[in-house]
């Protein structure tokens, strides 16, 4: 077994460091990407971030460091004061080696957060989510919670997503031994699986999932910034598998600056808007307009960038599908950069509505809320706050919890959760709406009453059914990849 040994430009600044300060390594001639890696242990302690001593470096420290050489800097620590905002600026990534309540500030708690979703680089490995259990959004981020390790043995994992920078290393299947977790409040969607339990090649009947879908490793947009998990590495053997340091490295590097993911239609959904094709007649083959014509928004077709751009003035566009019951929605699109005069509304304005009739607003809304300016030599400016009419508002109903909007310019995705409204045998509405929507990877709107049709609508009666409607509101905002999964 391969076992580096303690690394020896870590020795050199050690005798100035306190204790509770990060194991550094000097700055290189050529600047690599710097990753912050806490390893504290608030709950059971790992055998591989156990350290001989408080000045030195565990096992997994000490494997990270070596096997990145040239490609990261890792500066290790367990002291949970790192995570503060000032701090954080240092660095290009956080990874996270933890269990328990880690003993982090609420305001550093915050700043991780707000670090992640503005454009910061969040990756955990194996007990990463075995922490902060009673924190809504740090369980958000991470993407789930440990829920017991039914399986500690040889298994084969089932690579899901060959392309991406932790997996294009591998063949189709992995065969391993460690420790292998299921989850509890995990999700496919936005989480983009990368590994997951091979069920046919394993006794699945020791795990507690319904579904029988264990995820092993995932990625995922949050806001600006990016999400990178992996449940291994619970071994030493597995530290020292050079399979599975490129696995933990090709992640970290997505996550610094990877590109995000435009998820595929998974199995059982319906693609309403797949601009990948060849032939561009039969991309809007699907949609017409509101009187039946032929749909008129532009059609750019490429294996990697296809996309419909709106033709302003054209009129919006409806799917011919008439779609009922519960389902999860996926849509990204892409709002044009306008001009910093333009008023609110008049910012790559659009509309996700689903039925034709409750409306996600699309929008350029980077950078609220704004602040008043206090400075005397600035011009005056009041303080603009998020609306239900700003990007990812459910239009005149509900304000997204959080902005999660990426630039002008740049693919964003929302993730809608939607139960259609119920009826009782004489046909009158018994039970509103009610919606989920992730924007960007970020919860934004979670299992939301929507008691009638937003402003807008084709329609104000609520059947339960109804076409996708993309709005035309003057505006080339661009729309790729969109598809229904019934539920």
């Amino acid at each position: 077994m391969f076992l580096p040994s303690f690394s020896l430009v870590c020795l050199s600044v050690l005798a100035s460091l306190s204790p509770g300060s990060p194991l550094q390594q000097p700055e290189s001639e050529n600047p690599v990407p710097k990753v912050l890696f806490l390893t504290h242990s608030a709950g059971f302690v790992h055998s591989v971030v156990r350290r001989p001593a408080p000045e030195q470096l565990a096992f997994a420290e000490r494997v990270l460091t070596e096997a990145s050489r040239g490609r990261l800097q890792i500066d290790c620590t367990q002291d949970c004061s790192a995570i503060e905002a000032k701090n954080l600026a240092n660095y290009d990534v956080v990874l996270f080696y933890t269990t328990g309540k880690l003993p982090i500030s609420e305001e550093g708690k915050s700043a991780l957060i707000d670090w992640v979703r503005k454009g910061g680089a969040f990756c955990g490995a194996h007990c990463a989510t075995d922490t902060f259990y009673e924190f809504a959004d740090y369980m958000g981020l991470v993407g789930g919670a440990f829920d017991g390790h039914p399986w500690h043995e040889k298994v084969t994992l089932k690579v899901e997503d060959d392309s991406h920078q932790s997996t294009r290393h591998l063949d189709s299947s992995w065969v391993l031994t460690d420790e292998i977790y299921q989850f509890k409040w995990w999700r496919r969607h936005p989480n983009h699986v990368l590994l997951s339990l091979d069920t046919e090649a394993t006794d699945v009947t020791r795990g507690k999932r319904a579904d029988r879908d264990y995820a092993n490793a995932w990625c995922k947009d949050y806001g600006q910034g990016k999400v990178f998990y992996t449940a291994l590495g619970h071994r030493e053997d597995v530290w020292t598998n050079p399979a599975f340091q490129e696995h933990l490295i090709g992640g970290i590097e997505w996550a610094i600056d990877g590109k995000s993911v435009s998820v595929p239609a998974p199995t059982g959904a319906l693609s309403l808007l797949d601009a990948s094709a060849s032939d561009p007649q039969t991309v809007l083959a699907g949609w017409n307009h509101q009187d039946g014509s032929t749909a008129k928004w532009k059609v750019a077709t490429d294996p990697d960038a296809g996309h419909v751009e709106i033709a302003p003035g054209t009129g919006n566009l409806f799917t011919g599908a008439q779609i009922g019951g519960d389902f999860l929605l996926h849509v990204e699109f892409l709002v044009p950069l306008t001009s910093e005069s333009n008023g609110w509304q008049s910012r790559g304005n659009s509309g996700v509505y689903v039925q034709s009739r409750y409306e996600i607003q699309v929008l350029d809304s980077f950078g609220i809320p704004v602040v008043a300016k206090t400075d005397s030599k600035s011009p005056a400016q009041q303080p603009v706050v998020l609306r239900s009419g700003d990007c990812g508002g459910i239009y005149g109903k509900h304000v997204a919890r959080v902005n999660a909007c990426k630039p002008a310019g740049t693919w964003q995705s929302y993730d809608i959760e939607f139960r259609s409204p119920r009826h009782g045998q004489d046909g009158a509405k018994t039970e509103s709406v009610r919606m989920s929507v992730w924007h960007n990877g970020i919860l934004i709107h979670d299992d939301v009453e929507v008691d009638s049709p937003t402003g807008a609508a084709a329609s104000k009666d609520e059947p339960g059914h109804g076409p996708l409607m993309l709005q035309d509101h003057g505006h080339p905002v661009r729309y790729r990849n969109i598809w229904l999964l019934p539920r």
